[in-house]
């Protein structure tokens, strides 16, 4: 194999190493501030693309604004599921079993919902950028990608911004420590809760909006998008949405190592496997104990 390709495979798996961690934050944004593991999370990603997709070619958004819009829908559907589902389950005092089934039924729901209403189509978005690409170590990789990565690190360095300096994102950590404590000293823990969701729904729909100019969206793709990112933020600490970057990386890192070695057909295989060994060896994650306190 040439070194041209092994850097394609390379910089590729890192690209999907970035839309893993911003699934994975997603998750772990949410567990974070609720302790509900969210099953559904990959139905943020496409429900955000899906909207994006819309705003832009059906009504004639510009990007931006559609992006927003994506955005704003993922916020909206992670706000819907806490108000309508998880706070009647909350005061009912749900174990965490009966919120993973609740968030593994939305996940259905919500993707016949779009085979309802969308269809079987798979849709696409314009490559932020154009669509043009940039040689790199003999390998070609879209203008897009870069800007994918890019935004995702803004994202990350937002959020540890947000959860250690802003009132809100204080408060969110709070309540997810001592939600008893948190009410103690004047902190809405069920806003803080639906907060919480509605920015485990914003990243998740980002996700989706970035995917999509690279990998088409369709009704069914959510459960995988759940997965991976999941192996990314079990991988980090389920806890801690910053881990879930070093979780995507070893899981894209993996996925294009097992392209290079073996063959396309295997890497979900290499990719879990990986997962499984990390697991074994460092059951609290990669960052270890203090990762899982972190974000």
């Amino acid at each position: 194999m040439s070194w041209g390709l092994f850097w394609q495979a390379m910089l590729s798996g890192i690209t999907n190493s970035f839309v893993y961690a911003l699934i994975g934050i997603g998750l772990a944004v949410i567990f974070k501030g609720t302790k509900v593991i969210n099953a559904m999370q990959g139905e943020f990603a496409v429900v955000g693309g899906i909207v994006t997709v819309f705003a832009l070619q059906a009504y004639g958004v510009p990007y931006f604004p559609a992006a927003l819009i994506g955005i704003a829908a993922g916020a909206l559907l992670g706000l819907i599921v806490d108000i309508l589902f998880v706070r009647p389950m909350m005061r009912r005092k749900a174990g965490e079993e009966s919120f993973l089934l609740l968030t593994i039924g939305l996940a259905f729901t919500i993707s016949a919902g779009l085979l309802y209403f969308v269809g079987r189509d798979s849709y696409l978005l314009p490559g932020i950028g154009g669509s043009g690409v940039v040689e790199m170590f003999d390998a070609f990789i879209p203008v897009h990608s870069y800007w994918l990565v890019g935004i995702s690190v803004v994202v990350v360095i937002l959020l540890r911004l947000f959860y250690t300096y802003s009132l809100t994102g204080l408060a969110m950590a709070a309540t997810s420590i001592d939600p008893i404590g948190a009410a103690t000293n004047g902190i809405n823990v069920t806003l803080m809760r639906t907060y919480t969701f509605a920015l485990g729904g914003a990243v998740g729909a980002l996700a989706g909006i970035l995917v999509a100019p690279l990998v088409s969206v369709n009704y069914h793709m959510g459960i995988a998008l759940t997965l991976k990112g999941f192996a990314a933020a079990i991988l980090g600490g389920l806890a801690n949405p910053i881990g879930a970057v070093v979780g995507g990386l070893v899981i894209g890192i993996s996925e294009a190592l097992a392209v290079i070695g073996i063959s396309s057909g295997y890497k979900d295989i290499a990719a879990m496997t990986v997962m499984i060994i990390v697991m074994i060896v460092m059951p609290n994650g990669i960052l270890g104990r203090a990762g899982r306190r972190g974000g």
